[in-house]
């Protein structure tokens, strides 16, 4: 397998060991279910084609054209894909992947919101999409790929249907499409082109009319295909593969939150008294070596609660933009202004009972936002998120188009 193949691998296998001690319980079996599939689909090395867009746009035929064989119903009448339909595609011998073709249902139909989710479903789990349209973009084709752009996936809009189209109606509706800025590679295609009307003069004169149809015209969407399969198909698979773990990862850590949170309310009450009690009574010096070791307590309790992979407390602590540092320190800090003010205005045991109030209103406080910052940065954990900016440069470059 190619590197990021191999990197992603590691990484599916590091979690799913992380996650088999909580996995049994009943409201996590979809989770481990969406986990196991993303482990078959690495080890069977298969790259998923989602043709997506709104309906009698033609992607079932396009899909059948593609393969050579008539195997996804087509007709004139809208909605004729009414749930996500695949198909296998070999389409070169030199090609190392089993390719995963998938229909989807039309964007616009009436009464078609459940259909339109699941072609939503089908567009976050495949590694290329199709957009395919047949005209000038409607406002909710354009909205539709706006949104897909959210995904991080390549996207290759495919013009179907262009033999309807003279050549000076189609670069016009080309520069129309690209002047709305979407960056898109536009390919041209006739998935099943109209028939024409063949004349045939036979030996004994008579001449007959027939309509044949033309064979369909795919060169340009074929190659680019082929292209992707052999240069950019394994960084891909590995990409979307990490993004899918990442949603899962996010979606174990938020039940186990749900599952925990009586504990860790608790937790949290239990470590804010405590720490109100020890600073209190603690002489003065001895309370601020004591302040971070309760915090480390408190903090160690949740991840151990949740079941965190270790690298999420690292990037919990560090992180420069979310990381619990910012409130910790902010918390020794009042801990400080807390005992120079009260050393100021009472002495004695006064002293030390408002710094004690003031460290364990802080942690509680803190104890209400620490869960939720937790989940959201241990869905990094593993090295996921380091894995996942290498693959994309730290940003997205593959959403607009591949290559």
């Amino acid at each position: 397998m190619s590197p990021p193949l191999v990197e992603a691998e590691t990484l599916l296998n590091r979690c799913w060991d992380h996650w088999q001690a909580v996995t049994d319980r009943a409201d996590l079996q979809p989770e481990q279910r969406a986990l196991a599939g993303l482990r078959r689909r690495l080890g069977s090395r298969l790259f998923s084609i989602a043709a997506f867009g709104l309906v009698n746009r033609g992607k079932s035929a396009l899909l059948n054209a593609l393969t050579g064989a008539t195997q996804l119903q087509v007709g004139p009448l809208n909605g004729v894909t009414r749930q996500p339909q695949s198909m296998l595609w070999s389409p070169d011998s030199g090609i190392p992947w089993r390719v995963r073709l998938i229909d989807t249902p039309g964007l616009n139909e009436v009464e078609g919101e459940a259909r339109e989710q699941l072609a939503w479903d089908v567009a976050r789990s495949a590694d290329l999409i199709l957009f395919v349209v047949a005209a000038d973009l409607t406002q909710l084709e354009y909205q539709a790929l706006l949104e897909l752009r959210t995904l991080h996936k390549p996207i290759l809009l495919v013009f179907n249907k262009s033999d309807l189209y003279s050549e000076a109606d189609l670069q016009a509706i080309y520069a129309q499409i690209r002047r709305l800025g979407l960056g898109l590679e536009i390919l041209t295609v006739a998935a099943c082109p109209k028939p024409v009307k063949v004349r045939t003069h036979w030996p004994d004169g008579r001449i007959t009319t027939e309509w044949e149809r033309p064979a369909p015209q795919l060169e340009a969407l074929r190659g680019r295909i082929l292209q992707i399969l052999q240069t950019e198909a394994g960084s891909l698979l590995a990409l979307n593969v990490l993004k899918r773990l990442e949603r899962i990862q996010a979606q174990i850590l938020q039940k186990q939150w749900q599952h925990h949170a009586d504990f860790l309310e608790w937790w949290s009450k239990a470590c804010s008294l405590a720490k109100g009690l020890g600073i209190g009574l603690a002489p003065l010096g001895l309370d601020l070596l004591l302040s971070p070791l309760l915090d480390a307590l408190w903090l160690w309790g949740l991840c151990l609660r949740l079941h965190l992979p270790w690298g999420a407390l690292s990037e919990a602590l560090g992180s420069r933009q979310e990381g619990l540092w910012r409130p910790l320190l902010l918390n020794s800090a009042l801990l400080l202004l807390a005992e120079g003010l009260a050393s100021w205005l009472w002495r004695d045991w006064g002293s030390g009972l408002f710094s004690g109030l003031v460290a364990g209103v802080s942690l509680y406080r803190l104890g209400s936002l620490a869960p939720q910052a937790l989940i959201r940065l241990a869905r990094g954990g593993f090295g996921l998120s380091t894995s996942l900016n290498a693959l994309t440069g730290g940003e997205n470059p593959k959403t607009q188009q591949v290559g």
